[in-house]
């Protein structure tokens, strides 16, 4: 994988970094419950898990700084940035569900059966 964009031919570690953040995202939205996990076929959400995916992702983001090529760093940016504007969606989607009038009360189970 070469890119020469910034005047920087992409090396091994930059590749390996590239494929972490990438794995690191797709988890991140696995996590989310935005994609289906691949060994299970289900989508589970685990918004702790979720968040502490999104602090890796920015503390790689803050240890690389200037010495990776510019693309390495485009992609990193807009990893952080997507699972954070999804991690603040569920956390909203779960507040809402939370502050929604629950279920009127089903009646008695007589009347439901229909005696």
């Amino acid at each position: 994988m070469d890119d020469q964009r910034d005047g920087q031919t992409l090396d091994r570690h930059d590749q390996v970094l590239l494929g972490l953040v990438l794995s690191l995202q797709t988890a991140g939205m696995q996590q989310l419950g935005k994609l289906v996990h691949p060994q299970t076929g289900e989508i589970a959400r685990d918004l702790e898990q979720a968040r502490a995916t999104i602090d890796v992702l920015e503390m790689l983001k803050a240890k690389c700084g200037p010495t990776v090529p510019r693309e390495v760093a485009r992609v990193l940016s807009t990893a952080v940035m997507e699972l954070q504007m999804n991690w603040l969606d569920e956390v909203k989607r779960e507040r809402a569900a939370a502050q929604s009038p629950s279920d009127p009360p089903a009646g008695d189970g007589e009347r439901e059966r229909g005696a």
